[in-house]
């Protein structure tokens, strides 16, 4: 059975602003490792892949964008994987209403 990497990405938008904080973790001395990681905020990535080395035990970061239209619903979406097979993916909305709103995301 593959190994879960734990997760934890919390999505914080004030007005235009978003921040994403993120921490993904394999368990320390088990052979996974984190393969892949992809996190996008309204279609926009945010982790550059072409600087993305696959194989890190440990990864985490804040990254900040800007809405284009914060009056709308914005997409919050990320996918994990290791190179054990595991993977996590999941979506949810800031919504456009809101001024303050957060998306969070864990999982273990």
């Amino acid at each position: 059975m593959p190994t879960a990497i734990r997760y934890n990405i919390r999505s914080e938008k004030d007005g235009a602003n978003v921040k994403v904080t993120y921490d993904l973790r394999v368990p320390v001395g088990g052979p996974a490792l984190i393969a892949s990681f992809s996190l996008a905020v309204d279609g926009k990535e945010l982790i550059d892949q072409t600087h993305w080395v696959p194989g890190q035990v440990q990864f985490s970061g804040t990254q900040f964008t800007q809405l284009q239209h914060p009056e709308n619903d914005a997409t919050v979406a990320f996918s994990i994987s290791s190179n054990e097979g595991w993977t996590a993916a999941n979506s949810d909305v800031l919504r456009g209403e809101r001024r303050f709103d957060e998306v969070v995301f864990s999982g273990s």
